[in-house]
């Protein structure tokens, strides 16, 4: 059985917003359009609800919704959970392959999306999806569909604020109604989607409310991640918990992103390492000095030096942990481990153990291996799809991570995910350690480290680093300081140059592909041993 919340909790997203004792005028949430109230975001909510009701919305039927941040996507969020209707959230940095895949494979019945966004046209890559990509998906809701625009793909179109007299009908949530899906990056497997309940996301909510702080007065969220992926999902549905003003950036612009901070006094802020270097780059020199608390996931190898330089932006960084299964900003590191990944559980009952990978042995504190929790924010189970959900728990329902870490006090630090460390040497190696290494050299921009063998060999570690600007990669240079500063079999065979590392666009940004890398360098030590055995052979025939 898993942990769940207790009494105390919010058990629906409708109990996020239904708080009587806060002012009902103060600001609620800012987009491009403008500020809503408290009050008039509600309303907006019962609009959105009322038109998705009209549209043939009720509980258990799916709606995916791929729009970018916005108000609009804030209100569809919480009008699908009033109506009891699961949201299948779909990465904005999707296209037409990926799209039917995730319409197809979680049966989306209603798709609600926007017209205008310049970056993406959404309508464009949704008609050229084949039928059988969105088999079950018979209509098409628009934010404010453009006049004249009836169908698309041959669905009909349907706005979403219907007359403002339409009747949103009763709340018919529960707190275990199925609320909604992340889609899972997929850069070590086939992506999956991961299904949330109400009580996971409204209470997960509550703890991060209190636990950083959005529930002061003057709190106040730049919602920069994306709201398809549970970063910037969980980090606004806190700010509804906590009563904070929520502030969308549609399409992350460092300067834009500047201009907010400054402008809505933003108190919190989340997002990837390499967003915190931008903001950082973008600030003029002038510090932050409304920023309280920031939030960053280290997706980069050269995350040290992006949030270094927005700890001297001000922007205050802390580690955190998570991942669609248990939620972002499941853990949260502070004192003089605060920019480390991992932390401390924002839910006092959440139970973490480290066990080896092959034999499933609980290990030490202090001992790497990998990282098992159990947690009210733990997701349900994955749609459609019982054996994988089966593959990833115990008998004693303790979620498998596939995370490597180690505890350390009360938390746990995270090393890297398994499919990421490395065997060298008969010792299990985080790529960090390498990295660390390369990237503090000299025309060093960004680096990656996977383990690979010729097929014969052992396997050894592999650098791929981008060079700076107007620099040459020196791999006997790199080598060299390699082997000053690491234990010999830690030392990368080869150090390769690369124009860019290949990525893969997840829902909370692009991730490294670190299988196509491995991919790349064992192609590559293979063909050294085949060239090595090519000389060798002419060698002998030689004499």
């Amino acid at each position: 059985m898993r942990k769940t919340y207790g009494a105390g909790y919010p058990r629906t997203l409708g109990a996020l917003l239904s708080r009587p004792e806060r002012d009902p005028a103060a600001a609620a949430v800012t987009d491009a359009a403008g500020t809503l109230s408290r009050h008039s975001f509600h309303e907006r909510v019962l609009r959105a609800a009322a038109g998705l009701r009209a549209a043939g919305v009720g509980a258990g039927v799916r709606v995916a919704l791929w729009l970018p941040n916005s108000t609009g996507y804030l209100a569809a969020i919480f009008a699908c959970a009033r109506l009891g209707a699961p949201a299948i959230h779909v990465n904005t940095r999707f296209r037409a392959a990926e799209v039917g895949n995730l319409l197809r494979r979680s049966r989306a019945v209603e798709l609600v999306t926007e017209w205008g966004f310049a970056p993406v046209d959404f309508p464009s890559i949704l008609a050229a999806l084949p039928a059988q990509d969105r088999p079950a998906l018979r209509c098409v809701i628009g934010l404010e569909p453009p006049a004249g625009i009836t169908e698309v793909a041959g669905l009909p179109v349907l706005p979403l604020y219907r007359d403002a007299t339409a009747d949103a009908g009763p709340d018919e949530a529960a707190g275990e109604t199925p609320c909604l899906t992340f889609t899972t990056s997929g850069t070590t497997s086939g992506p999956k989607l991961v299904l949330h309940d109400q009580q996971t996301i409204a209470g997960h909510a509550a703890d991060v409310a209190r636990r950083i702080g959005l529930d002061t007065a003057d709190a106040a969220l730049l919602a920069a991640a994306p709201l398809c992926g549970t970063f910037g999902n969980a980090a606004a549905m806190a700010a509804f918990a906590g009563g904070a003003h929520v502030v969308c950036l549609a399409q992350f612009d460092a300067e834009a992103a500047v201009g907010l901070i400054r402008k809505h006094r933003i108190t919190h802020l989340f997002g990837g390492d390499d967003m915190f270097g931008r903001i950082a780059a973008a600030s003029g020199g002038r510090r932050f000095d409304s920023l309280r608390f920031s939030g960053f996931a280290a997706f980069h190898s050269n995350a040290a030096a992006s949030v270094a330089a927005a700890e001297a932006a001000g922007m205050h960084p802390h580690g955190l942990y998570g991942s669609s299964e248990v939620q972002a900003l499941f853990s949260v590191s502070d004192g003089e481990s605060r920019l480390v990944s991992g932390g401390v559980p924002v839910n006092a009952g959440a139970r973490l153990a480290v066990r080896d990978p092959h034999t499933g042995a609980k290990l030490p504190a202090g001992a790497s291996g990998e990282l098992w929790i159990d947690a009210p924010s733990r997701f349900v189970e994955y749609l459609e799809d019982p054996a994988a959900t089966a593959r990833v728990f115990d008998a004693d329902g303790m979620f498998r991570t596939g995370d490597l870490g180690r505890l350390a006090g009360d938390g746990f630090v995270f090393e890297a995910r398994i499919g990421d460390a490395m065997r060298l040497g008969g010792f299990l190696v985080s790529p960090e350690e390498i990295e660390a290494v390369i990237q503090a050299q000299p025309g060093v921009a960004g680096v990656q480290v996977v383990a690979a063998s010729n097929g014969e060999s052992d396997p050894v570690p592999v650098a791929f680093v981008r060079p700076a600007a107007g620099t040459a990669l020196d791999e006997a240079a790199l080598r060299a300081r390699c082997r000053e500063q690491l234990a010999r079999f830690k030392v990368p065979a080869r150090i390769v140059a690369v124009d860019a590392f290949p990525t893969v666009d997840g829902p909370n940004g692009p991730k490294v592909q670190r299988v196509r890398l491995r991919e790349m360098a064992q192609t590559l030590l293979r063909e050294e041993e085949r060239g090595r055995r090519r000389d060798i052979g002419a060698g002998l025939h030689q004499h």
